[in-house]
């Protein structure tokens, strides 16, 4: 009697082990579909955050300024009504021959832009004060003096824009009222590139002389700048122009002249220009430094929610039935939403800010904007999510398993491989380093479980 229970209780044990795995898969198969749906319902609210993302561009936009697009001053002829020509009674021909033999042949410009990203809920917005400066040589090859008119136009679509510190100086001396309005036509609206705002100066220039006109402004703009130079339709022309961008490194020449020269230093970028005998006309573009949004970032964790959480869930399951003691159903359930709601935490975390202006912030001095970063919105769910899910599993087993084994694993599924995605540059190098320390801890695991059985034997 006693060898037949014997011989049963192998084949029980065995019954019972299959049954375990059988509901682990049909809970794990259950968990993973709604884990799916619940992957595409929060991607659909990424996607209409993406939305709301374009409209604060719109609205910053018209704060500041947009895209600022620079063109080089142009020269003219003295306009009839100007003071300066009833002084001189000169015919048509002659005004046009001072206007054909003046040049501009030399541009030595310095722009300096300084980033400061603006977040509206998930987004930056890519913003950045500017600083111009330019100088400009003016020659007159005609052996009599000349009159001219030189117009410097401030950015395109800048009618209502932010403009301070302009200034005009010629020869070294600043012209005063160089405030030039073109005034539209009752209800006309200047499409998008037109200028209507600038500086002018009407003058003389001396005979067979060169002449520098300096020109400087501050503003604010977003996303790009582009200069565009102004084609000597006889000669050649020198060009030097530097480009500062502080407050982040990342930049990228989109069209124009090739770059001469790069300098890096502490969060800023130097970048130079330096063209002499240039015949063709010049033209920089520069997109400045913009921030990946955790927007995006976030909605990339999202396609990693299943495959992270179906090698994750096996491989806990295994642990615990090796080394402690099976998890049950229940168990299984509630470390599977632990591990879900980690994901809508980093995201909602990562929009949250701080507005000094709202009521409650009103008897308090000195408090200040602010945004949380997206990987202290990590860091934050991580301690509380993996430490909810390593205080239960060391109290259904023990905390010296909980320690051992369910801490790599929560630092590697929880925290390791959705981080790594949101760094699009890296991600597959980062990817590839991940799966090596899980091979680590298979390989560890596997020789754990045959030291284990060479000592039954």
């Amino acid at each position: 009697m006693t060898t037949s229970v014997q011989k049963m209780q192998p084949n029980i044990k065995s019954f019972n082990k299959t049954t375990l795995i059988i509901k682990y898969i049909i809970t794990i198969v259950i968990i993973t579909g709604i884990l799916g749906i619940f992957s595409l319902f929060m991607l659909q609210i990424v996607s209409f955050r993406n939305d709301i993302i374009m409209t604060n561009y719109d609205n910053a936009v018209e704060l500041y300024n947009g895209p600022l697009n620079q063109t080089a001053p142009t020269l003219g002829e003295i306009s009839s009504d100007s003071k300066i020509a009833s002084e001189y009674q000169y015919t048509p021909d002659i005004w046009k021959k001072f206007v054909e033999n003046s040049y501009l042949t030399k541009t030595d410009a310095q722009v300096t832009l300084e980033a400061s990203f603006i977040k509206k809920g998930l987004s930056y917005q890519p913003t950045y004060k500017t600083q111009f400066y330019a100088k400009y040589n003016l020659e007159n090859t005609l052996d009599q003096e000349s009159l001219v008119k030189f117009e410097f136009p401030f950015p395109a679509g800048l009618n209502n824009g932010e403009i301070s510190n302009a200034k005009l100086i010629v020869n070294g001396e600043e012209i005063k009222d160089a405030k030039n309005v073109v005034t539209m036509p009752t209800g006309y609206y200047p499409e998008y590139g037109t200028n209507s705002n600038g500086l002018k100066w009407e003058g003389k220039l001396p005979k067979k002389s060169n002449n520098t006109i300096e020109v400087q402004y501050n503003t604010v703009g977003m996303s790009y700048f582009n200069y565009e130079g102004i084609d000597n339709p006889k000669k050649s022309q020198d060009i030097n122009f530097t480009m500062i961008i502080k407050g982040t490194r990342n930049y990228n020449v989109s069209s124009g002249l090739s770059v001469d020269k790069k300098e890096f230093g502490d969060n800023f970028v130097k970048l130079m220009w330096s063209k002499e005998n240039l015949y063709s006309k010049p033209l920089i573009s520069v997109n400045i430094g913009e921030k990946l949004n955790p927007s995006e970032q976030v909605a990339r964790v999202y396609f990693t929610v299943v495959p992270i959480y179906l090698v994750m869930i096996s491989i806990v399951l295994f642990l615990a039935y090796k080394f402690a003691k099976p998890l049950g159903i229940f168990d299984v359930v509630l470390i599977s939403i632990l591990y879900a709601l980690f994901f809508p935490l980093v995201h909602y975390l990562s929009s949250f800010t701080i507005d000094p202006t709202i009521e409650i912030f009103s008897g308090i001095s000195n408090v200040s904007d602010f945004s949380m970063p997206l990987y202290l919105a990590f860091a934050i769910a991580f301690v509380i999510i993996a430490g909810l899910i390593y205080y239960y599993c060391g109290r259904l087993t023990n905390f010296k398993f909980s320690t051992k084994f369910i801490i790599p694993c929560l630092i590697l599924f929880l925290g390791f491989f959705p981080l790594v995605v949101t760094i699009p540059e890296y991600s597959i190098l980062l990817v590839l380093i991940g799966i090596i320390a899980l091979s680590l801890i298979v390989i560890q695991t596997r020789i754990k479980l045959e030291k284990g059985n060479m000592g039954n034997l």
